[in-house]
């Protein structure tokens, strides 16, 4: 975790599980609308899903981060919504992607390797969950 002093931005993971099973096109759905909304509030990341649960990652300035998280847990397409992982960086490992998701092929090998990035330091719970749900997409 790096000093608050020096943070600028907030990067969460949370979980969620699906109210109701999440299709390909329901997929592409919230991804086309969660890249639009992050576009607008300056957000970063990655969203993964096996059509049942989703792991996302959420990067941002805190109050951006705070806008968007609300809408998540409100969303009625999200249950049992877990903050798993809330830290204050300096940098953005998914700069540049509103949403970035494993389903473009042609972007894997780069998230793969961003991912690695945000993994090689996080809890081994954490490491566990992106393990478990991209061995199901991939």
């Amino acid at each position: 975790m790096t000093d608050q002093q020096d943070a600028r931005f907030r990067r969460i993971v949370y979980s969620s599980i699906a109210t109701a099973p999440a299709d390909d096109d329901t997929q592409i759905d919230i991804l086309r609308q969660s890249r639009a909304n992050n576009g607008l509030n300056g957000i970063s990341g990655i969203l993964l899903s096996d059509g049942r649960r989703f792991l996302q990652v959420l990067e941002g300035t805190p109050e951006a981060i705070d806008h968007v998280f609300a809408r998540i847990a409100a969303d009625p397409r999200h249950g049992d919504v877990k903050t798993l992982y809330d830290e204050l960086d300096t940098r953005r490992i998914f700069s540049g992607w509103t949403m970035a998701s494993m389903s473009d092929k042609r972007q894997a090998d780069a998230i793969r390797e961003r991912l690695q990035v945000l993994l090689r330091s996080a809890p081994a719970d954490i490491r566990a969950e992106f393990e478990d749900i991209l061995a199901t997409i991939s």
